[in-house]
């Protein structure tokens, strides 16, 4: 089956909302583009943006969770729009997450991830303001809430006339006896606060007990690096650009001497990261770059 587009998930998670972003990149002319959405969007009250490169804005069609765009052509096209978000009974907030694509997480500094699929993790960055986590195809729910301030409270015997005074972060009630008064700070954690590290501390263990897993069953593991490429997949992008952009999977093993298996492996996460599109040619493949990526 010839690809006709690569497609890039984005989920942000951020302290004031969340927001799905996904950009399409058409490989071929075509009059309709079926995109299936990874999260229920939350309808009327948010509705779905579709600009294509040049950012004009195109009508769209919704239909389940399936998104038809009249493109008539190729290009570049961009889709924004807020998720529908449940509430559970414990009180944090649910995404339910249903993706044939790789989706990748944006968790900000000040969200506190309460669920989280582990195990579908395939890797991660890390960055100034949050992480990014890129989560295998699936269905899943991440729960998540926004970071909690810490309540102090403080009363003192008075004899001032009754006042109520209101701030955005303070609420002092006085009467002619008792004054309460309510101050809420949100704590000091850093650039890294302490849950961001429990998940990357979880994605590693998930990833180095998936890779024993693997290596004792005889196939080879290849290490995450944060970078998003590891040795392997770099090995193969160099490899496809001295091969002038393109070249059959076979003549490819050849010329880097790896496992089939182990290139194969590549070949998906590429395919999946968007590097590379995989062309059926009868009972072969032929590998054709279609992202120059930096390797230096």
């Amino acid at each position: 089956m010839v690809l006709t587009a690569i497609i890039t998930i984005l989920i942000y998670l951020l302290g004031n909302g969340s927001l799905v972003s996904i950009n399409v990149t058409t490989m071929q002319s075509t009059a309709l583009l079926n995109i299936t959405l990874p999260v229920k969007p939350l309808e009327p009250t948010g509705p779905i943006v579709v600009q294509n490169s040049s950012g004009s804005a195109i009508p769209a069609i919704l239909i389940g969770n399936h998104l038809i765009i009249p493109v008539f052509g190729n290009g570049s096209f961009i889709i924004k729009y807020i998720p529908y978000v449940a509430q559970t009974p414990s009180g944090y907030l649910v995404i339910n997450v249903s993706s044939p694509y790789t989706v990748n997480l944006f968790v900000g500094n000040n969200v506190l991830i309460t669920e989280l699929p582990i195990s579908s993790i395939v890797n991660f960055t890390k960055v100034s303001n949050g992480i990014i986590l890129q989560i295998a195809p699936g269905n899943y729910s991440i729960g998540f809430m926004p970071e909690l301030s810490v309540t102090t409270v403080t009363n003192k015997t008075t004899t001032m006339p009754t006042s109520v005074s209101n701030t955005s972060t303070t609420t002092a009630i006085t009467n002619t006896s008792t004054t309460s008064e309510i101050t809420k700070t949100s704590p000091n954690l850093g650039l890294t606060p302490y849950y961001v590290v429990f998940i990357v501390i979880a994605a590693v263990a998930a990833i180095l007990a998936y890779s024993f897993v693997t290596r004792h069953r005889g196939a080879e593991a290849s290490p995450v690096i944060v970078e998003g490429l590891n040795p392997t997949d770099r090995e193969v992008l160099k490899a496809l650009i001295d091969m002038g952009g393109e070249a059959y999977q076979a003549d490819l093993q050849r010329r880097l001497n790896i496992p089939k298996a182990t290139l194969w492996r590549a070949i998906r996460r590429l395919e999946n990261s968007g590097y590379v599109q995989v062309i059926k040619e009868g009972r072969v493949n032929k590998i054709k770059l279609v992202k120059k990526p930096k390797l230096d």
